[in-house]
């Protein structure tokens, strides 16, 4: 029923529980920086976005652009932080089963390349994702919420971008698969602002309805 599609999955907070550990580490970061912030505000400045324009928006608001070693430091932060991550629930077993269904897969993130790489080695979810099929948004001019990164994955995978369903939970996300062009569905959490899924086309709270929501999005097409 699925064949000819490409599922692309987000990275953070779609394959990585990563969210809530660059949640805790922006607002340590902000706070160090003599800014009041909560971890709320992180969700809503920081989730789903390109680190170059999260560093942009850092720079806005304390006023300066990051002290280089400061800066360093924070990113040793975030990387050591990663020795937390674990997978999303179920996450292995829904890109398995989009794959039973006849969809290719691909993973497209605000991340770095090198962060992707870790993150799904980290978890065990490499091995569900070639290097070919990782796709960054250091490749491309925009990040989220503008639709480069999605575009280029379904160029370098093959597909129509009407093709194309993503698996996004943050509202940066939803925005730049709806962009693109692409039916997007919302995976929401415990952390999901009320609000940032209703541009989706669909939305789970358990991975395991995800192959089922594939295959209904795939014949609405």
């Amino acid at each position: 029923m699925a064949d000819s599609w490409l599922v692309v999955f987000d990275c953070d907070g779609v394959l990585v529980d990563s969210e809530r550990l660059n949640v805790r580490t922006w607002t340590g970061m902000m706070r160090d920086a003599g800014v009041d912030f909560t971890e709320a505000d992180a969700v809503e400045t920081f989730v789903g976005k390109a680190y170059k324009d999260n560093r942009v928006t850092l720079a806005e608001l304390t006023g300066a652009v990051p002290d280089p070693e400061w800066e360093k430091v924070w990113r040793a932060e975030f990387h050591r932080s990663q020795e937390e991550l674990e997978p999303i629930p179920g996450a292995a077993e829904a890109v398995a089963a989009v794959e039973e269904l006849g969809c290719a897969v691909c993973v497209a993130s605000g991340s770095l390349m090198t962060a992707i790489g870790t993150k799904l080695v980290r978890t065990g979810l490499d091995g569900l994702f070639p290097e070919h099929a990782r796709f960054s948004a250091e490749q491309v001019e925009h990040g989220k919420p503008a639709p480069d990164v999605f575009l280029l994955a379904a160029e370098q995978m093959g597909f129509d971008p009407q093709r194309c369903i993503v698996v996004e939970d943050s509202l940066a996300g939803i925005e730049a698969a709806v962009a693109a062009g692409m039916p997007v569905v919302g995976y929401r959490s415990d952390m999901t602002p009320a609000g940032w899924l209703d541009e989706a086309s669909a939305v789970i709270d358990d991975m395991a309805d995800l192959p089922s929501v594939v295959s209904r999005l795939a014949a609405l097409g």
